[in-house]
C-alpha cells in the first residue's frame, strides 16, 4: 500500500474527493447534453451552434479528465459509469431535442449550476488547504463562465 503525503490528510483528502466525483458527473452529463445538441440542433442557427456546441462538449471531456486525474492524485478512484454519474450529478439529463434557442438557455443555466457547485468545491478545497483542487476550480469556472457568457449572449 502506497502511503500519499502531500501534507493533507486522507480523511480531508476524501472529502474533496467526494466533491470532486460530483463535479466530475456534473462534467460529464452536462458533456453528453451539449453533444446530444450537436448532434440534434437545427433551424437557421445550425451551423453557428453545431460548431459552438461541439467547441463546449470538448472542453467538458477535457475538463472531466482533469477532474478524474485530480481525484486519482488525491487517492481517491474516479466513478466511471453513467449509472454512479446519475446518483451525484446535478444537471439533468436531456432525453428530447428542444429548439436551438431553448438548447442554448438550457446550456447556460447548466453552466452556471456548474460553477455554483465548482465554487462549493473551491470552499472546501481552501478549508483543508487543498490549493492543487482549488486552482483546478478556479481554472474551471474560468472556462465555464466564458461558455456560460457566450450561451447567454445568444438570447439577448
Amino acid at each position: 500500500m502506497t502511503i500519499i503525503n502531500i501534507g493533507i490528510d486522507k480523511d480531508d483528502r476524501k472529502i474533496v474527493c467526494d466533491a470532486l466525483k460530483c463535479i466530475l458527473a456534473d462534467t460529464v452529463i452536462l458533456s453528453l447534453k451539449a453533444r446530444n445538441y450537436h448532434w440534434n440542433v437545427v433551424g437557421p442557427f445550425f451551423t453557428q451552434l453545431h460548431g459552438f456546441f461541439e467547441v463546449i462538449y470538448n472542453d467538458l471531456a477535457n475538463g472531466s479528465d482533469d477532474v478524474a486525474e485530480r481525484i486519482r492524485a488525491l487517492g481517491g478512484y474516479a466513478p466511471a459509469s453513467f449509472a454512479e454519474y446519475i446518483l451525484i450529478t446535478a444537471i439533468k439529463e436531456e432525453t428530447d431535442s428542444p429548439e436551438a434557442l431553448d438548447m442554448v438557455r438550457q446550456l447556460a443555466m447548466d453552466h452556471e449550476l456548474l460553477i455554483r457547485r465548482i465554487r462549493e468545491v473551491i470552499d472546501i478545497a481552501d478549508a483543508v488547504h487543498d490549493v492543487g483542487s482549488s486552482d483546478l476550480m478556479v481554472e474551471r469556472i474560468r472556462i465555464l463562465s466564458k461558455h456560460a457568457w457566450m450561451l447567454r449572449s445568444h438570447l439577448e
